[in-house]
């Protein structure tokens, strides 16, 4: 953008090549003045989020008002964490590859075995309803037939 500048502020040549000069670099002034402000605002919305950021009132404040998932928080039952509490120390990769194996396969086992519940869970409840629908069935027949005995009597 200097060099460009510099090229078109050369006087020198025609009258309408000094005009076009000057006019491309009026351009080349305005573009170069937008691009500064541009990134002068940048760097002032930068400068005041880290401002934001730092803020230990600012922290605070985020706290107090329930913000309580600004940290994630580690599942205990994940299988790298119970990975990583295994293989403290030095560790052979054969050994580590064995462990992942076991714990994988009981993380495997368990969430069937979960899978399992839930369904027996879900098939019980569905009995649950079918023998209570039968029940008021049952009430509904025996409040009829009860009403139709006192017509008849």
């Amino acid at each position: 953008v200097i060099e460009a500048g510099r090229r078109l502020a050369a006087h020198g040549g025609a009258y309408d090549v000094v005009e076009a000069n000057t006019k491309e670099r009026g351009e080349v002034e305005a573009a170069l003045k937008a691009a500064r402000s541009s990134t002068k605002a940048e760097k002032a919305r930068v400068k005041e989020l880290a401002q934001q950021s730092m803020s230990a009132a600012g922290w605070t404040s985020a706290l107090l008002q329930g913000e309580e998932n600004r940290f994630a928080k580690a599942d205990e039952g994940a299988v790298e964490s119970q990975l990583a509490a295994a293989t403290v120390g030095l560790v052979s990769s054969a050994a580590f590859r064995e462990k992942r194996e076991e714990l994988e396969a009981a993380a495997g086992a368990k969430r069937e075995r979960e899978a399992e519940e839930a369904a027996e869970a879900a098939a019980a409840q569905q009995a649950r309803k079918r023998a209570k629908k039968r029940e008021r069935e049952k009430q509904q027949q025996r409040g009829l037939s009860f009403a139709a005995d006192e017509e008849d009597g």
